[in-house]
């Protein structure tokens, strides 16, 4: 398909030829099918254009080594996608059986994997397809899985605090990974790259106080020598290479901790700090600024992450020891 966006501002541009679809109706899901990448066929009145009741998950193919394909942790990325589905009741996917149709999928596929840096996303999206106005729990559903051949995403950011608009607040979708998220966070993005920075770096909803994630990402920092990310509530995001990275961290030694951060504690303390998430792997954050006063500046990424993220990109394209069983071969 012709990109619509420019490929600047843009992750990824374009499908492969065919896409994966699948509807959920009177109780059941019927049967995956593949089709011709193309627009998709929806009445004006289609619940999700008017209420938001959007899902989708990101995970990546790599080509191995052995030039072989592999998934990366894609039950954890389906486990997400039901979490964030129950939260805006949606259907839940079957995940052993959407597991078998995506490894299919992407063996039909097989040829558009690009070679190493590159990878192929995987955007399975999850949409309410009744069609009626009315404010009401879904009863039919539309899942459709793209994949999109990319490259990786920036290595490096200036990021700034922001302190007028939230992300997400106690009790709602902060955790869940649905389309209205994003789109509640443009206007921030929008106002941090006119004023020069990469990305916002979000607050509490309640004290504008502590850490929270960068925009479309988790963070991560060494303080005192001990790798440290925020805990997870119910307005983060629980990010799939977070979790990887806490857990490589683990196997090679390295201490680590999941602890809060404010931005008035003494920052001084803090030697490194990078974001995390499947579209970039990791990215070193150059600058961090708060109502102008910069907390944290280096402009090159520190030791342990230089370890911990390349030894997680050659686990991924199967140039490290799997002990976890992340990789799916496809």
């Amino acid at each position: 398909m012709k990109p619509l966006v420019d490929a600047k501002r843009s992750f990824g541009t374009r499908t492969t030829a065919r896409v994966l679809v699948q509807h959920f109706a009177a109780g059941q899901w019927g049967p995956a099918r593949l089709e011709p990448a193309g627009p998709l066929a929806l009445h004006p009145l289609t619940q999700v254009l008017h209420y938001g009741t959007s899902v989708f998950e990101g995970m990546k193919v790599h080509r191995q080594a052995d030039g072989s394909l592999a998934l990366f942790r894609p039950r954890d990325h389906l486990a997400r996608l039901n979490r964030s589905a129950a939260r805006l009741c949606l259907p839940a996917v079957d995940v052993e059986r959407t597991l078998a149709e995506l490894i299919e999928f992407v063996r039909a596929e097989a040829a558009e994997v690009p070679a190493e840096p590159g990878s192929l996303y995987v955007r399975p999206l999850l949409v309410s397809e009744d069609v009626a106005v009315g404010y009401a729990t879904p009863e039919s559903a539309l899942f459709v899985t793209m994949l999109v051949p990319v490259n990786p995403l920036f290595k490096e950011a200036r990021l700034r605090t922001e302190t007028q608009y939230v992300r997400a607040a106690p009790g709602g979708t902060g955790a869940a990974k649905c389309a209205g998220n994003y789109a509640g966070a443009l206007v921030a993005q929008r106002q941090a790259l006119a004023e020069g920075f990469s990305e916002v770096l979000w607050l509490d909803a309640r004290e504008r106080r502590w850490i929270e994630e960068a925009g479309g990402m988790n963070v991560m920092f060494v303080r005192k020598g001990v790798l440290t990310t925020p805990p997870l509530t119910d307005t983060i995001l629980p990010g799939i290479t977070r979790a990887s990275l806490l857990a490589l961290a683990k196997d090679l030694g390295l201490p680590a901790e999941e602890r809060p951060l404010a931005v008035d504690d003494d920052w001084s303390e803090v030697t490194e700090a990078f974001m995390s998430g499947t579209a970039a792997g990791t990215a070193h954050i150059k600058e961090i600024v708060h109502h102008g006063k910069t907390l944290f500046a280096r402009p090159d990424p520190g030791p342990i992450a230089s370890r911990l993220g390349p030894h997680l990109e050659r686990l991924k394209f199967g140039r490290e020891p799997d002990p976890h069983g992340w990789r799916q071969r496809v």
